[in-house]
């Protein structure tokens, strides 16, 4: 058997937030005095760190709490943007205050650092780091991913997981990242791939090891750095 006919022979499977449907926009289910409704989830590009980070909070917490975007979007915002406050880092202590400032619907939050992992080999942590994303999604919960380029880093929503059927070992991190194009027909904008390596063509280099792809095309090299686990009450 060839290593070509082993890598047929993988049969994979998608898992995504609960509560999320991408028929067209990607939309999620809410619940209010009147009853269950999708809305539009709410997204919107920014080049800005903190407001992707900030941004990146809210989806979540809507998302989990099914809470409607009137009249919860400004207040939720407002809260956010207090607690993040005018410092330019946008760290995983700064996230989790503004989940705390927050306040709705979360009932438990941990954080997962990369460098705490017992694993000394970054392609073993980023593996570990993905099986929990995966494991979070199944049991209906949601996490943020805090993740990095030579150039930058960002937090995005994961949205989904792809994974081998079987041995439910996660392949791929689908990622709703602000700061990238929206997505149209599907729910993330952005992938990392933990099979395959990246290459001199995303300027791969030490410590950015997986390959990171839009949906425009766009492709880099990066590290996975904190995971925030986020459960609804």
């Amino acid at each position: 058997m060839t290593p070509q006919s082993n890598l047929l022979e993988v049969q994979l499977g998608h898992v995504f937030a609960a509560g999320i449907r991408f028929d067209t926009e990607v939309e999620y289910l809410t619940r209010s005095a009147s009853g269950t409704r999708y809305e539009r989830l709410p997204l919107r590009r920014s080049k800005s760190a903190r407001t992707c980070a900030l941004d990146s909070v809210l989806q979540c917490v809507m998302v989990l709490a099914q809470l409607p975007r009137a009249p919860w979007l400004v207040r939720l915002r407002r809260a956010a943007r207090s607690a993040l406050g005018a410092r330019g880092v946008i760290d995983d202590d700064a996230m989790l205050r503004c989940i705390a400032a927050i306040n709705q619907g979360i009932a438990q939050v941990a954080a997962i650092s990369a460098q705490a992992l017992a694993s000394g080999d970054l392609s073993c942590r980023a593996e570990q780091i993905a099986q929990v994303a995966l494991e979070v999604l199944q049991s209906g919960d949601l996490c943020l991913l805090h993740y990095g380029s030579a150039r930058s880093s960002h937090w995005g929503v994961v949205i989904g997981v792809e994974f081998e059927r079987g041995s439910n070992r996660a392949r791929t991190l689908l990622l709703l990242d602000a700061g990238a194009s929206e997505p149209w027909a599907c729910a993330h904008n952005v992938r990392i791939e933990l099979e395959g390596v990246a290459g001199p063509a995303v300027h791969a280099g030490p410590g950015f090891a997986l390959s990171c792809r839009h949906l425009t095309g766009e492709a880099c090299a990066v590290r996975l750095l904190h995971l925030i686990v986020l459960k609804p009450a």
